[in-house]
């Protein structure tokens, strides 16, 4: 069984980007990325620091704005439109916090029916990035390209996580012919993920709380994925038994696993762990697009 060095393929990719902005700031193109982050959220704050330092590493100027997740849309949204307008930054990301921290914040219980949505909320706050400076993929219309295969001729990148994952199995030769199972539906991951595997070629399923559920009630699991990737966030979600011998498995959990790695481990030929599988190639795959997107065309 193979485990995935994040930290040790993201440290290469940081030195080839670090060549990249070097001859970006030659041509007088330095890069900039501005952040929207919110102080509710723990985690947000953790990724905030880890993506400013790898940032500062490679050359790149990392600006962070701090907000409360109460603080009304449009004073966010102000703030998104001066950094769109402003010549210097080059790349905007806004650090999505997790959706029980948002609803704690905004003083929804849970189960609660509420006219206020995390969902509505999140998309007004991307749907302002300018598409130019759209280095985490967040915007409406690069996942709309995503889906229809379109985002490289207009200039687009895809989401850091979904190209981070595509990055690990490549290097790793394990992106290849046979059965794809994407766990999760997020605009970050899942959907993304799903539909670049699809448009390359690949036979993918996309599978949501209930589709995982009903496989469990019928016994299937997941032992028809060659492929196995979750991002779900519920810890321990994935287990040995439901995989078949010798799949491969990429664990996107956050803020623990998605994976049950002790019994994993024994039966999954690859496995990403977490911390220090997907998380560090998704800093340097977010670098990697603020590079290309600075990069003459």
């Amino acid at each position: 069984m193979i485990l995935f060095d994040g930290y040790h393929f993201a440290a290469e990719r940081e030195q080839q980007l670090s060549r990249r902005v070097a001859a970006l700031k030659a041509d007088g193109r330095a890069l900039v990325v501005a952040a929207i982050l919110f102080e509710e959220d723990k985690g947000s704050q953790l990724y905030t620091g880890l993506k400013k330092e790898a940032a500062e590493r490679v050359g790149i100027e990392y600006q962070v704005f701090t907000f409360s997740v109460t603080d009304s849309v449009a004073e966010v949204i102000s703030r998104i439109h001066e950094l769109n307008t402003d010549p210097q930054v080059t790349g905007i990301i806004i650090q999505k916090p997790w959706k029980k921290t948002w609803e704690s914040a905004v003083g929804i219980t849970e189960g609660e029916s509420s006219g206020i949505d995390f969902q509505a909320w999140w998309s007004a706050l991307v749907s302002e990035i300018d598409p130019r400076k759209d280095v985490d993929g967040l915007h409406p219309d690069t996942l709309a390209a995503v889906k229809d295969g379109s985002w490289r001729q207009k200039g687009k990148v895809l989401p850091a996580t979904a190209k981070a994952v595509l990055s690990i199995l490549e290097s790793s030769g394990n992106l290849q012919q046979g059965k794809y199972l994407v766990i999760g539906k997020s605009d970050i991951l899942g959907k993304p993920l799903a539909y670049e595997l699809h448009n390359r070629g690949f036979s993918v399923e996309l599978l949501g709380r209930k589709d995982l559920a009903g496989r469990q009630n019928n016994g299937r699991l997941l032992k028809d994925g060659d492929v196995i990737i979750s991002a779900t966030g519920q810890h321990h979600l994935v287990s040995g038994e439901m995989i078949k011998e010798g799949a491969v498995v990429v664990d996107v959990g956050e803020p623990r696993p998605d994976v049950d790695r002790q019994s994993v481990e024994p039966v999954a030929a690859f496995l990403t762990p977490v911390p220090g599988g997907v998380g560090p190639v998704t800093v340097a795959s977010l670098l990697e697009n603020a590079v290309e997107l600075a990069e003459p065309s």
